[in-house]
């Protein structure tokens, strides 16, 4: 948890007396280096059950507005890595502290985020405590992915189809090593993208110009993409006005995910994988009321990393304690209409099914105090470091009319 110095002022430096039982620490946050202190503090969820609770936290000087995300309306960053990432001396998480002290009953967190025009959906459930019935589902996680390793939120991904056709990844995908751990494909909660191996974003793209389902209005030469502006779009990140342009959604590739299921593949089982289908509806989204864009981008060739695009229509639990990620149904299932995302294993298909059997639900809503927390709703409070403030949406797209 990153918490601001007592002291606001810009000009004041960091001093130990700051923090009389704090040691020295250097953070990395947002590709920024910031130095602090390691200490621990009595923190407040206003509207959940953490009150007053002594949490192991980085305290960093409030040196401008925008400070690792410390703004006057957020107090904090709550953070749910494993204990390894811990900057914190000794190494701790207030996650690992909230389980082992019995605030929470699950070492786990689980998060919806939203779309664009759903954003006042989105929540943050500490402890996986409010549990309801969704979606033709008890609303727990329906397929658990295996996360390999115990720094970040991994994922080991088997292969990346696009219309069900395998795409040829890199050599080295997921295949170097640092630090003697190899680099598997993460889910990072605070990237506005996803990004993949050039050879996969390529294929997504052909396959997308193939389908001839993005045209262009308003012209009297072709209704077809041309160069520049495929070049714009796909490869540069220009949004596009939906005035703009004509785009056929039924008409667009899916794109899926196969992962290692929480079981590891063996040549006897077949349930082994778990797929996730993603719909154009997930690789191209809405950044505000007139303008989509293009939400796949190139990353290095060792990995693949799932940023908040792969969840936007997806419920995540984060297990910590069992090393494991878990998906179900998320934001506008109950009213979705293209069928996607999909959600198999190597057998059949889990969700969506127009019936399931059915399950008595798990609400939490008779305890007295819940972990769950709307992402709208949690004014000047510590949010977790998934929040997605309308500040974060405002991206420096340039507007590409067609």
């Amino acid at each position: 948890m990153i918490v601001p110095l007592p002291s606001s002022s810009r000009d004041v430096g960091l001093a130990p007396e700051s923090t009389p039982n704090g040691e020295p620490v250097t953070i990395k946050y947002r590709g920024k280096q910031y130095s602090g202190f390691s200490s621990d503090a009595v923190v407040t969820i206003p509207g959940t059950g953490i009150t007053d609770i002594n949490l192991p936290v980085i305290a960093v000087e409030k040196q401008s507005p925008d400070l690792v995300g410390i703004s006057p309306n957020l107090d904090g960053v709550f953070g749910f890595a494993y204990s390894s990432l811990s900057k914190h001396h000794p190494p701790a998480t207030a996650m690992d502290t909230l389980y082992n002290d019995g605030v929470i009953p699950n070492n786990e967190v689980s998060l919806q985020l939203c779309p664009y025009d759903m954003t006042s959906d989105s929540f943050i459930n500490i402890g996986n405590t409010e549990i309801a019935a969704k979606c033709e589902t008890d609303g727990r996680s329906i397929a658990w992915v295996e996360s390999p390793t115990t720094d970040r939120h991994t994922v080991n991904i088997k292969s990346i189809l696009i219309n069900g056709e395998p795409v040829e990844l890199p050599a080295e995908f997921q295949k170097k090593v640092e630090h003697g751990h190899t680099l598997y494909s993460v889910i990072q909660t605070c990237f506005i993208h996803m990004y993949f191996p050039r050879v996969v974003v390529k294929a997504l793209v052909d396959a997308i110009l193939d389908s001839d389902a993005i045209t262009v209005k308003k012209t009297v030469f072709s209704n077809k993409l041309n160069k520049k502006e495929v070049k714009r779009i796909f490869w540069e990140y220009h949004a596009m006005s939906e005035s703009g342009f004509n785009i056929d959604w039924g008409k667009l590739p899916s794109f899926t995910i196969v992962m290692h299921a929480q079981t590891p593949v063996t040549d006897d089982n077949s349930n082994s994988v778990v797929k996730i289908t993603l719909g154009p509806r997930d690789y191209i989204q809405k950044i505000d009321y007139t303008r989509l864009v293009f939400a796949v981008t190139t990353g290095s060739n060792d990995k693949a990393v799932l940023g908040i695009p792969f969840m936007t229509h997806l419920a995540v639990t984060f297990d910590l304690q069992n090393k494991r990620i878990g998906l179900g149904p998320g934001c506008g299932c109950e009213t979705m209409t293209d069928g996607y995302p999909i959600i198999s294993n190597g057998d059949q298909v889990l969700w969506p099914l127009s019936q399931l059997p059915e399950q008595p639900s798990t609400s939490g809503s008779d305890r007295t105090s819940s972990l769950r927390r709307s992402l709208s709703r949690l004014g000047n409070t510590f949010r977790g470091s998934i929040r997605r403030s309308s500040k974060r949406l405002k991206f420096n797209y340039k507007k590409l009319d067609g």
